[in-house]
């Protein structure tokens, strides 16, 4: 891995935040007002993606809009379930000193800045998939950052956990930290790992 990090990407679910139990009960309200039988097991394999993109793998055809509109709803009105992880203040607050650091996310722009106001942290930038054509596994959110902030793909660094974070700096040609504490696994791969966020330092 390149050492000349300039600028630090961040996941927000599974990675800045715990949301696991928010979007266990949103998913199960939405699907409990619209009639679809899936369950969040399958609906978990997807975190990482746009929204719509994980209706389309979960083979939902039609009324993606009232779905969504569903799902937002209960997510907002759920949204003390939400917690920070431990460190992540701290440890965010320390970057911020020598490093350009951002959120990249597939969470939609309402939700994700009503969980930003709980990290009372000013982000450099901010992705998601309400700023993009094209949201994660696509690299149109690299490509931004490198041109706003003039910096090449190797002075990039993205901090995920879930293999379309993977897939996402792959496409992207930027360095990536898997977050083991989140909602992913990564078998088989040589990747670097870290156990805790504050383990990011030992990468920079």
């Amino acid at each position: 891995m390149n050492k000349n990090i300039k600028v630090i990407c961040f996941d927000l679910d599974g990675v800045l935040i715990n949301s696991i139990q928010n979007m266990s009960i949103a998913w199960k309200k939405t699907c409990s007002k619209n009639k679809i039988k899936i369950p969040f097991s399958r609906y978990k394999k997807y975190i990482g993606l746009p929204f719509y993109k994980i209706l389309r793998n979960l083979g939902v055809s039609k009324n993606h809009k009232k779905i969504f509109t569903a799902y937002n709803k209960f997510s907002v009105k759920e949204n003390d379930l939400i917690k920070i992880y431990p460190r992540t203040l701290v440890t965010l607050k320390k970057l911020k000193k020598k490093f350009i650091i951002g959120i990249i996310t597939s969470k939609n722009k309402m939700r994700t800045n009503k969980i930003l106001k709980k990290l009372k942290i000013k982000f450099d930038f901010i992705f998601t998939p309400d700023d993009l054509k094209k949201g994660k596994p696509y690299s149109e959110a690299i490509f931004k950052v490198k041109k706003k902030f003039n910096v090449k793909s190797s002075e990039i660094i993205y901090l995920g956990d879930t293999e379309h974070d993977l897939k996402f700096s792959k496409n992207s040609k930027i360095n990536f930290l898997f977050a083991k504490w989140g909602y992913g696994s990564i078998v088989g791969k040589r990747i670097n790992k870290i156990n805790k966020i504050s383990d990011i330092h030992n990468y920079l």
